[in-house]
């Protein structure tokens, strides 16, 4: 996300707490991995939040895709997918926020 829309957006207030923009993107990478059943986890996130329409709409580039790639049937998605290592990477880096928690996500 931009630095600038990091600054000027607001909290946003969910039942379950506060949560800054940053939080939806961090959760819903961990969302990608338990809704494909811990196969597939889209991660790496960049691009911009747009606030100029009705509601902020994150426009994402680039993203990494990591598989498990033990099971035959799932192929490499690129260069960028280094498999559960960077499963392993993205969850010893992620630390679970109130989006995860409202979306009812387990914890890593």
């Amino acid at each position: 996300i931009n630095r600038d829309a990091q600054k000027d957006s607001m909290p946003i207030e969910l039942m379950g707490g506060e949560a800054k923009m940053t939080d939806f993107l961090q959760a819903f990478s961990h969302w990608t991995y338990v809704s494909s059943n811990h196969k597939v986890l889209l991660c790496d996130l960049q691009g911009v939040l747009n606030q100029e329409g009705r509601s902020p709409v994150f426009e994402l580039t680039d993203p990494a895709i990591c598989s498990d790639r033990s099971e035959k049937k799932y192929i490499s998605f690129g260069r960028t997918d280094i498999g559960l290592k960077g499963v392993r990477q993205f969850f010893r880096a992620h630390k679970c926020n109130t989006v995860c928690r409202c979306l009812g996500l387990p914890k890593n």
